[in-house]
């Protein structure tokens, strides 16, 4: 279930149930639930309500518009639509005739209007005037012209002629338009034109003052300022064309360069430069904001782009060793044409833009910095608060990232922005002379419970104006989620509006979560009502109706879990051979009886203990195991967190898994004599390692996980930052670490395992490339170790669908339940009979 919708008086609702292709809509009177209408085969994500909230706009399979009007229900279907949008109260739509016929109908009055030999059309933000593009001449390949027609008046004005027109975009007033003319020879045009104007004027071609050499207009869509003096757009650089005089070996070489920022391997992957470019409309002359390798960090929507833009270097893995690769910050300004350094020595890429401030993260100090636009100042404006600023859970070799919102928030003229510590959000002022204000007045942290603001616009624009500000709140202890509310300029504890053992709405709490819930709260424009997506482990995700965010009416009944034996959740606390608390989640199936022992495969990841109350679909096995799948057949799964040092990924999983395995063997109803382990990517990993280091596991799966840090630091810089820095923590290279590396790589203790193992690769995985497991299946096969590798040909990081999902189980179910073996275990199957045969059969 997923895109819901709120008539803009909140007394409607709809939503999707149902795949993409097969959904059915679900129209909802608020105020009468016995009002219900659900509408098969509708077309998703395309479903909208007018503005005056008495019709909803959909189309079904395909090409049938349909308008529904609220009050009786009632359908009508208008066939053969190509395609439509609504202007307001103006339903504009298109009809996939020979005449091609665009109608414009007034939903208000019933009034409309037809056109025809309509090619396309592009219409503006209040829906007062749609630009009509028509074929001029069927002769004549392309031959197009645009039509300005003012909807109020019904005039039209030929404004413009020429080969077909694409992303045409309005500005604020909707007084101009510009639009590309999309040559088939690539070469591009910008056009610019204003109302009473005769015709469109070219504003940006191949001859245009500032266009460097190689430079062509891509056909993305440009974009107005918000004062309207300039248009962005896109320019690309292909490559240039192959010598065909050169030596056939000369034009096929990939010279590798040490001094490369970016590897060879990588620059192949795109070999066109994207760049972003402006012109003042009065000028004429275009101006290239970024460089190679550049991007724009600050907004950059139509009619929303002010004179400063914040242009910054693209990531780069390399970046925490190759000092020339690390992020830099500029400062563009469009009005005077000048480029200023803001930061050139950036080791976490991020960076926001104000009115009249940079703000940006400094990880290598862990402190918020701005840099004063007008003064060119850079001030730390964090310094006097005392929580850390940085991610306390990270355990990574490298700085510590920081706890990010997805955008920061500013206050009525700069005067303080908004961000977060772990637990509570604090008002800082950006020019570092005022104390920081801890909104949320310590509560969280006193509380352990993770604070971050509901970010959007309609919260944010009514705690702007004085008004109280919706938080969504995460309990770390007892992992309950729900909502509290603080006002503006009052020192006071947040209010508990709800808290609950489900999931709401959660943003990304820490760097290190796996967790994320982020259906956010959607409101009604005119009245405040709400929708919430509410779900839980035992509870499928379902909308709920709310005007406070305390009493909440449930408005669909999404029941799956109801057709099987589903399951149940428990938070799991021991100690870790230091003394240390640990914690996971132990699944059971709904039917658990105590007197029964159950077989156990322990699903293995980094940090989900989070993840207590979130639900899982009935899905397929792709890479990852199918929690409810394997517990309603009968088994308990448990999901240890995995708490690391550094330079010791491999102990470290061993020391989690196991100190929970001693833990949970005193557990009468588990079976620890039919104890499973699976894991995928980096789980995989874990997998491969600990079946190296203990002989506790009667099976085990890997599917998509490194086995040898040595052969995969090399292969590209993802590569070796994962083992360097990033999941596997080595903390230095092979040959000022190479114990370490050769110690956590399971390929190179292969000899000690006595598992039975299931390993699962996909031919096309980029991230752990299949040689990975290919080469523990070798090592192990050397060894004469009981393994079976599935290699899947279409298969990436995540493979196999139901064929991994049934083999994964007659695995599990042969070695955890002493079940027969199907014949691909027992006998495998020749190549030959690959697509023939498929083993699943099980033989006595």
């Amino acid at each position: 279930m997923d895109d819901i919708k709120i008539s803009n008086n909140g007394n409607y609702v709809l939503y999707y149930f149902g795949s993409d292709n097969h959904a059915s809509m679900i129209v909802q009177d608020i105020k009468r639930p016995d009002w219900q209408k659900e509408i098969p085969n509708v077309d998703t994500w395309k479903a909208t309500f007018t503005e005056d909230s008495q019709f909803v706009i959909f189309t079904q399979n395909q090409d049938t518009l349909c308008i529904m009007t609220l009050k009786t229900g009632d359908i009508e279907r208008i066939p053969q639509v190509k395609s439509f949008t609504l202007n307001h109260q103006s339903l504009v739509y298109q009809l996939n005739s020979q005449d091609q016929i665009l109608t414009i109908r007034n939903l208000q009055t019933g009034i409309q209007r037809k056109y025809t030999d309509i090619d396309d059309y592009f219409c503006n933000n209040d829906g007062k005037v749609i630009l009509l593009q028509k074929k001029t001449d069927n002769k004549i390949h392309n031959a197009h012209e645009l039509q300005w027609l003012n909807v109020e008046t019904n005039t039209i004005n030929t404004i413009w002629k020429g080969e077909k027109a694409y992303n045409s975009i309005f500005n604020a007033i909707s007084d101009e338009c510009s639009f590309i003319e999309k040559k088939g020879d690539g070469d591009n045009t910008l056009w610019l034109y204003k109302q009473g104007d005769e015709k469109a004027t070219v504003l940006v071609n191949d001859q245009t003052a500032g266009m460097e050499k190689g430079m062509l207009l891509n056909n993305s869509a440009p974009k107005f300022s918000k004062d309207g003096n300039f248009i962005f757009f896109q320019l690309i650089s292909p490559p240039p064309a192959i010598d065909e005089k050169l030596d056939d070996n000369t034009k096929t070489v990939n010279v590798w360069h040490y001094n490369d920022k970016i590897i060879q391997r990588d620059q192949l992957n795109d070999l066109t430069n994207y760049y972003q470019a402006v012109i003042q409309k009065t000028n004429g002359r275009v101006i290239r904001l970024t460089n190679e390798n550049e991007s724009i960090a600050s907004n950059f929507d139509n009619n929303n782009i002010d004179e400063n833009i914040l242009i910054k270097t693209n990531f780069n893995y390399d970046s925490d060793w190759l000092r020339d690769a690390r992020s830099s910050l500029y400062l563009f300004n469009i009005k005077n044409d000048t480029r200023k350094v803001v930061n050139k020595n950036m080791t976490l890429d991020n960076g926001a833009l104000s009115k009249s401030y940079v703000l940006y993260y400094d990880a290598g100090k862990q402190q918020y910095f701005t840099y004063n636009i007008r003064t060119g100042n850079t001030v730390n404006i964090s310094k006097s608060i005392k929580e850390p600023l940085y991610d306390v859970e990270g355990d990574h070799p490298r700085v510590p990232s920081y706890y990010a919102p997805k955008s920061f928030i500013w206050l009525e003229n700069d005067n303080a922005v908004v961000i977060y510590d772990r637990y509570d959000i604090w008002q800082i002022d950006p020019l570092g002379i005022r104390s920081p204000i801890n909104i949320t007045n310590g509560y969280g942290r006193k509380n352990h419970i993770i604070f971050r603001i509901i970010e959007t616009k309609w919260n944010i624009d009514k705690y702007l104006k004085g008004g109280s500000l919706i938080l969504s709140a995460f309990n770390l202890d007892s992992k309950e989620n729900g909502f509290y509310s603080i006002d503006a300029d009052k020192k006071k504890n947040p209010l508990q509006l709800s808290m609950g053992n489900h999931l709401d709405y959660v943003d990304l709490i820490s760097p290190n979560s796996q967790l994320l819930y982020d259906f956010l709260p959607v409101k009604a424009r005119d009245t405040n009502a709400y929708i919430i997506r509410r779900s839980s482990v035992t509870d499928a995700p379902n909308f709920f109706y709310t005007k406070d965010f305390k009493d909440y009416i449930q408005i669909s009944h999404n029941q799956p879990q109801k057709e099987y034996n589903w399951m149940t959740s428990e938070l799991v606390k021991w100690k870790l051979p230091d003394g240390k608390a640990a914690e996971g989640i132990l699944y059971k199936p709904e039917n658990f009886d105590p007197n029964k022992k159950y077989p156990i495969i322990f699903f293995l990841y980094e940090r989900v203990a989070n993840e207590l109350n979130y639900w899982y679909d009935f899905e397929q096995s792709s890479g990852d195991m199918n929690i409810p799948y394997f517990v309603s057949n009968g088994y308990i799964v448990f999901r240890p967190d995995i708490y690391y040092k550094v330079g010791e990924p491999g102990a470290s999983a061993y020391n989690s898994v196991m100190s929970a395995f001693e833990y949970l063997s005193h557990k009468p109803w588990i079976d620890m004599h039919h104890a499973g382990l699976q894991g995928h990517s980096f789980g995989g990993y874990e997998v491969n390692y600990l079946i190296t280091a203990t002989h506790s596991f009667t099976a085990a799966a890997s599917a998509s996980g490194p086995t040898d840090l040595c052969s995969i630091y090399s292969l590209s810089s993802y590569s070796r930052n994962m083992t360097e820095t990033y999941q596997g923590r080595i903390g230095g290279t092979p040959w000022n670490k190479l114990n370490l590396y050769l110690k956590n790589s399971p390929f190179f203790q292969a000899n000690k395992v006595t598992t039975p193992l299931l390993l699962m690769v996909g031919k096309n995985d980029s991230s752990v490339p299949p040689q990975q497991g290919i080469e523990y299946f070798w090592a192990l096969r050397r060894l004469k170790k009981q393994v079976w590798l599935l290699e899947y040909e279409n298969g990436g990081h995540q493979g196999g669908g139901m064929d991994y999902t049934i083999r994964l189980g007659q695995f599990f179910d042969h070695y955890l339940k002493d079940s027969i073996a199907p014949v691909w275990m027992t006998n495998g199957i020749k190549a030959r009979l690959k697509g023939v045969d498929s083993g699943f059969e099980k033989r006595k």
